[in-house]
């Protein structure tokens, strides 16, 4: 374990100095081995430590083998196994991850590769966290780096065990296995440890980041730094993910309230560039990279454009249609979904792909239509946004029992903002539960929520009904110029692009208690700390 562990905490240190410090640094240490005394000789050189668990959630591998990306990457991962964004054509790209095949394979590279990136978050903030209260300079200073560090080894240890353990169950004493924590960057081999024990370590950092981020007077340079406001919005996302519906509610009620941020009229109305700019005032948290021309296959916006990069022209992103068909025609979010994609006349247009090879699929996206593919590795990824969090503090109250009101309240000014003709619910019970989660469902739509939803709420993967006998496929695709005849109105839109096989009828349903909610740990965790026992293959 010694040796391998201390390969992974010298590339995470290299990349921190790599994306946070000057260049002349850079000219006179190695990347390979850095020394630790120079980054964390104050709080202007720590910063720079900071800076680096930024680019994590955005940055391509750090290895040299092969280039994943950052967190980015694993919010594609988390759409593409939901059943609300639907996978088109055959494709290298994902759709291994669609069929749930990839996840489950200890040896491939993508599996590894995600999971030494949350090692990364984790390895990172400990040794920024262990030596901020020995800087030198301004306590306001140390509260700022101290609180971000504590929020990104929250964050890293929510995202493993969301993939890795079983589901939090609200209630129970949840002593399944969880991921292996270590706080203090130890080498030898340590056992799992339970999905209670990983929540508690998880709630402690956020509780302390919050106070942390509370007690500065340091002003974050952009959206994508942390401030108490992001802090409170991911406790408030743990607090869901654990049942805890009254505190989750509560807790982005802060966020809703305090925060500043505010619904933008033009949100979804704006044609070009839309869900790429932290600008917009519905954003708490994105990233702001600085990327070379080149790296689009290793940036969120380079797979989730469909205007941009090969891989996107013939492999258009889609909506679930059984979804979109429940979405009102006076909300402005069922405009950027095309369910003829071909017909000239809608506006705003349809995206024109900008090659021969392109393809178009009825229902496709533009969501995050980037329309200059020389900037989409520069462009901003969202990572939290105010719509979640009035989203959360809706579901909150709503699976509490007791505040349908609260929650009814809390859901309409997102709701109204989008559709004028929506009246405020008089819904309750689980037919005021169903009215939010569908809101959630259009809101976040691609953003990287819906495999965790489905995992948290034990539901299962349910992608539609096949066509009855004697109704028509389908296959909507870039030839047509009508709608098919004869589609059966009950089915999905699953399969019915291309040859029809692009994602399997053995892959439309999972059941909520299958083994594949799991991720597998990578062989070589498993070979480097023998007491780190691998999830069911």
């Amino acid at each position: 374990m010694n040796n391998g562990y201390r390969f992974l905490l010298i590339i995470a240190l290299a990349g921190i100095v790599s994306g946070g410090c000057k260049k002349n640094f850079l000219e006179t240490k190695s990347t390979e081995k850095v020394d630790e005394e120079v980054i964390f000789r104050d709080t202007k050189t720590a910063l720079a430590a900071v800076n680096g668990l930024h680019k994590l959630m955005w940055t391509a591998d750090l290895s040299t083998t092969a280039f994943y990306g950052g967190y980015d990457m694993l919010m594609i991962w988390y759409e593409v196994m939901g059943e609300d964004l639907v996978y088109t054509y055959s494709n290298a790209q994902f759709q291994t991850q669609a069929q749930w095949a990839t996840h489950r394979k200890p040896t491939v590279g993508s599996v590894e590769h995600f999971y030494r990136l949350l090692q990364y978050f984790v390895t990172n903030a400990n040794m920024i966290i262990n030596r901020v209260d020995d800087l030198e300079g301004p306590q306001s200073e140390k509260d700022n780096i101290k609180g971000q560090a504590l929020f990104y080894r929250a964050f890293g240890y929510f995202t493993m065990v969301q993939m890795y353990g079983e589901r939090y169950r609200p209630g129970g004493n949840n002593t399944q296995l969880g991921i292996v924590l270590r706080n203090d960057n130890s080498t030898e081999p340590r056992a799992r440890a339970t999905v209670e024990e990983v929540y508690q370590q998880i709630n402690n950092d956020l509780d302390a980041a919050i106070q942390a981020l509370e007690a500065t007077s340091v002003e974050r340079p952009n959206k994508s730094h942390i401030n108490v406001h992001v802090a409170r919005g991911l406790k408030a996302r743990v607090l869901l993910t654990q049942g805890k519906w009254l505190e989750a509610a509560q807790m982005a009620k802060l966020v809703v309230e305090q925060s500043g941020a505010q619904l933008q009229a033009d949100t979804y109305t704006t044609v070009n560039n839309r869900f790429s700019d932290q600008a917009n005032t519905e954003w708490l948290w994105g990233s702001k990279p600085l990327l070379a021309q080149g790296k689009q296959l290793t940036h969120f916006h380079g797979y989730m454009s469909n205007e941009n990069v090969s891989y996107n022209q013939n492999t258009p992103r889609a909506i679930y249609n059984l979804l979109y068909n429940r979405i009102s025609g006076t909300d402005v979010r069922k405009s950027i979904w095309f369910p003829m994609a071909v017909v000239p006349s809608v506006t705003p247009r349809p995206l024109v792909p900008p090659s021969t090879n392109s393809k178009y699929a009825n229902y496709m996206a533009n969501k995050f239509i980037v329309t200059d593919p020389q900037t989409i590795g520069e462009r901003d990824i969202p990572f939290m946004r105010l719509p979640e969090m009035m989203l959360v503090e809706a579901e909150g109250y709503a699976r509490a029992g007791g505040h349908d009101a609260e929650a009814a309240d809390a859901l309409y000014p997102l709701a109204h903002q989008r559709d004028p003709d929506y009246q405020r619910s008089v819904n309750s019970g689980e037919n005021l539960i169903d009215e939010i989660m569908f809101q959630r469902r259009v809101e976040l739509w691609g953003e990287g929520f819906r495999f965790l939803d489905l995992k948290r709420l034990n539901m299962p993967l349910d992608r539609g009904a096949a066509p009855r006998p004697g109704y028509n496929q389908g296959n909507w695709s870039n030839s047509m110029t009508s709608m098919p005849v004869n589609v059966d109105p009950l089915a999905s839109n699953f399969n019915m692009y291309g040859n029809g096989t692009v994602i399997g009828e053995a892959n439309r349903y999972r059941a909520a208690d299958s083994n594949d909610w799991q991720w597998v740990l990578p062989e070589s965790e498993i070979q480097l700390n023998p007491l780190c026992v691998q999830n069911p293959l």
